[in-house]
């Protein structure tokens, strides 16, 4: 899999969910996807993990991805969210490493996740999505900043 078509997957995730929460049109962000189940692992606010399969008309599914858009955009706007943004970190084989940051409406970053996503090496689209939080960890450009 070229290695731009990875870095595109990171480019394209935080506007293509924008869209998605904001205006409740989840098509670039699906798109990002397999068409087949998808496996997600995100961390709990309690620090533990919660594991789930998206996937529209399969069975094995635990949310569709119209649930998941219902259950992500009632979230985020008790967040006061505006935006994500997102940037590739690294790449190793088919698995990007991906930074994003929510925004909130005074332009603050409230929230910082660390992802993993596993892209097929035949269409390129991610069939695997780990997302490690915590509203108070820093990044490792925070930690390296003269105090």
């Amino acid at each position: 899999m070229p290695l731009g078509n990875v870095v595109e997957v990171a480019e394209k995730w935080g506007p293509a969910l924008t869209k998605a929460v904001k205006e409740g049109d989840i098509e670039d962000f699906k798109s990002l996807f397999t068409d087949d189940l998808v496996e997600v692992v995100i961390q709990t606010d309690e620090g533990g993990e919660a594991l789930f399969t998206i996937g529209d008309d399969n069975e094995l599914a635990t949310l569709d991805w119209a649930a998941f858009l219902e259950t992500s955009t009632n979230e985020l706007k008790d967040q006061d969210y505006v935006k994500t943004e997102s940037q590739c970190l690294g790449v190793l084989g088919p698995r990007l490493i991906m930074e994003t940051g929510r925004f909130n409406s005074k332009g603050e970053v409230y929230l910082e996740a660390t992802s993993i996503l596993t892209l097929s090496e035949f269409t390129g689209k991610i069939v695997a999505y780990e997302a490690f939080s915590d509203p108070g960890m820093q990044t490792m450009r925070d930690l390296a900043e003269p105090k």
